[in-house]
């Protein structure tokens, strides 16, 4: 089952990256966020929400799912975790409250002074259950202290201080008071009304202040973000477009635009589209209309019931799209501007396309080249995985295209063997295509890789009895025989960095009629490993080889299975040939076809799983286990026909 083998390497290969580095943030696209703000959250949501790139939480959960914390960077390492903080709104009863909850803190602190009042002394509110603050610098002192200095304290003292979080979420990014609390605003307590526009101008004084503040106090490591707060965006890292799908589309956009070009950098500036308190999640079109839009600037992308309820873990199928690094910025393909208006948006990306159509009638392009449309299930009449040179973009939304693949990298493939992709539920991720590297004979395994850490791409053949070394300009560097210059059976290869010194080590096997010899040789085909026997010496099947981090200790184990001839049998050993797991069948044990090995984190857990296909005679039947042999996929998959057995 020649195919099988590419097959399950493509599985390890595409569980794609989706993360944020510690500093700068992301720069490949997509970037997705969450605004979660339910007030608990379970480990089932907690691992969802550990798909997201930026997750906003309410502050309490701190106080009442401090697990979640460990559990959600131990799935994705690189996530960024914002604690959601009314800017200047608190509750105007805590009563039930934990002592120990940061509500119940900030309420049992607020001195009376510190609310934002009419000239009769009556407290303000906009959102029901909830007071409103005076975050102006007119709010009187007490104790040294107005409201505008006792925020950013609280959040470094009992927020940030924890080491749980990444930074701050502030909502209620207001410009002007007046449209949500009305006109009548004391914003001295001297019974007098401010003044609208007074007011206004204190109030924007006083947010500027704060979120400086804020910024000041907890460090330029940690993110101070807002929501809704455009006027605010060069004193934050990034500023959140609430309820995208229910606004014009070039006023939002413009909007967007600006937090993006205004804010600090690095930015993580959020378009946040939704059901508008709808609950329609399968509006795709809408979907695609507020992602395609995210995706022409540099932001994160969010989409959730609306501002009703932000807490939900949907996901769509363009999520999975691996664009990476835009290759400029976004252009109007209607005028040729790069101004906001209406017309036919593209954004190109190192491996595809973005189109999104604002206008109202459809629009077709002539793409210039051809392009993959994803494989969808949630929409497949537009996500059909078709191959097109040119496409229709209905009204209002928009569409991402990838850039076929042609080859393959980093992983182990039979010259001229077909290809089939699949993410890891085993539905089709990508249209299949035949891996062929011309340069060398068909049926050889390569592995195309960065070998010697130089920044460039040499080659790894090999044939019946030698590994060729090439380097990045095609010519060869060396070779060497694994197995003495009479062995003639095959090799079987793979490559990874073993000893983390930055230069990849190559791992060999027998193919059939060898021995079950597993032998390491450094990037310049030294053996630094004179090897083990994976199985019985007298066992003439061969053994596949693969490593792969099964424990996610950051050091690779190696993985074999045997060869044509044995059972399904895998087995896991440490560098030294120290055996780690004795084996376990992956198939029947009476199917004498052998096992042929992969691994990748599946399943997003910082550990590599043992990805199988069985050999010759099997039907094309993927399978995923644990480090410890146990299934981890409900049986697995069938690549091809179940009744396909080459």
């Amino acid at each position: 089952m020649r195919k099988v083998i590419i097959t399950i390497l493509l599985i390890a290969l595409l569980v794609l990256p989706m993360h944020i580095d510690a500093a700068p943030l992301k720069a490949d696209a997509p970037r997705l966020a969450n605004i979660f703000l339910h007030w608990t959250v379970t480990e089932a949501k907690a691992r969802d929400l550990a798909k997201w790139d930026l997750v906003i939480l309410d502050m309490d959960i701190q106080t009442y799912n401090p697990e979640v914390f460990n559990l959600m960077r131990s799935i994705n390492p690189d996530i960024k975790i914002m604690a959601y903080v009314p800017l200047v709104e608190v509750r105007q009863s805590v009563s039930g409250f934990s002592h120990n909850s940061l509500r119940y803190k900030i309420a049992t602190a607020i001195h009376d002074a510190w609310y934002l009042t009419s000239p009769g002394g009556q407290k303000l509110s906009f959102w029901s259950g909830n007071w409103t603050m005076n975050i102006s610098n007119e709010c009187p002192r007490v104790n040294g202290q107005r409201w505008n200095d006792f925020l950013p304290h609280f959040v470094k003292n009992e927020i940030i201080s924890t080491g749980k979080w990444d930074g701050v979420f502030f909502d209620n990014g207001w410009q002007d008071v007046t449209y949500f609390v009305g006109s009548s605003i004391d914003m001295n307590r001297d019974g007098q009304a401010a003044g609208s526009s007074v007011a206004n101008r204190l109030w924007q004084e006083g947010v500027s202040q704060t979120l400086e503040a804020t910024s000041s106090l907890i460090g330029s490591n940690y993110l101070v973000l807002l929501n809704d707060g455009p006027y605010y965006a060069s004193h934050t890292r990034g500023v959140s477009v609430e309820n995208f799908s229910s606004q014009d589309w070039g006023h939002a956009m413009s909007l967007y635009k600006n937090n993006v070009k205004q804010s600090r950098q690095p930015s993580a500036n959020i378009l946040n589209a939704n059901t508008q308190n709808s609950g329609n999640l399968s509006d795709y079109r809408n979907v695609r209309f507020g992602f395609t839009s995210s995706l022409l600037y540099d932001g994160y992308y969010s989409f959730d019931f609306g501002d009703q309820d932000h807490g939900q873990t949907w996901w769509y199928d363009e999520y999975n799209a691996y664009l990476g690094v835009p290759k400029g910025p976004a252009e109007n393909v209607s005028t040729g501007s790069s101004n906001i208006g209406q017309g036919l948006w593209k954004r190109e990306f190192e491996n595809g396309l973005v189109l999104v159509n604002s206008t109202y009638d459809n629009q077709t392009i002539d793409l210039l080249g051809e392009y993959e449309k994803i494989h969808g299930t949630q929409d497949p009449w537009l996500n059909d995985g078709s191959i097109v040179s040119d496409v229709l973009v209905s009204p209002r939304d928009g569409i991402i295209l990838i850039r076929p693949i042609e080859r393959i990298t980093g992983a182990t493939f039979s010259n001229g063997s077909f290809v089939r992709m699949f993410n890891q539920y085993g539905d089709v991720y990508r249209t299949g295509f035949f891996a062929y590297d011309a340069r060398f004979r068909g049926g050889n395994n390569v592995i195309v890789a960065d070998i010697n850490n130089d920044g460039l791409e040499e080659a790894l053949v090999a044939d019946i009895n030698q590994v060729y070394i090439y380097d990045s300009a095609g010519n060869l560097y060396r070779s060497f025989y694994p197995y003495t210059e009479r062995y003639r059976g095959g090799i079987n290869i793979t490559a990874g960095d073993l000893d983390q010194d930055g230069d990849m080590e190559i791992v060999t096997g027998t193919e059939n009629g060898g021995g079950p010899h597993i032998r390491i040789f450094n990037h310049d085909g030294v053996l630094i490993n004179p090897g083990f026997f994976a199985y019985g010496k007298g066992f003439r099947g061969g053994v596949h080889v693969t490593i792969g981090d099964l424990n996610g200790d950051g050091w690779y184990e190696i993985i074999a299975g045997a060869g044509y001839g044995g059972g399904p049998h895998v087995r896991v050993f440490g560098l030294d040939g120290r055996v780690i797991n004795p084996g376990f069948f992956a198939y029947d044990p009476g199917f004498r076809g052998g096992v042929y090995v992969a691994a990748g984190d599946v399943n997003g857990d910082g550990r590599d799983e043992i990805i199988t296909g069985p050999g010759p005679g099997g039907g094309p039947h993927v399978r995923v286990f644990n480090e410890r042999g146990q299934d981890v996929d409900s049986g697995g998959f069938f690549a091809y026909d179940v009744h396909d057995n080459q």
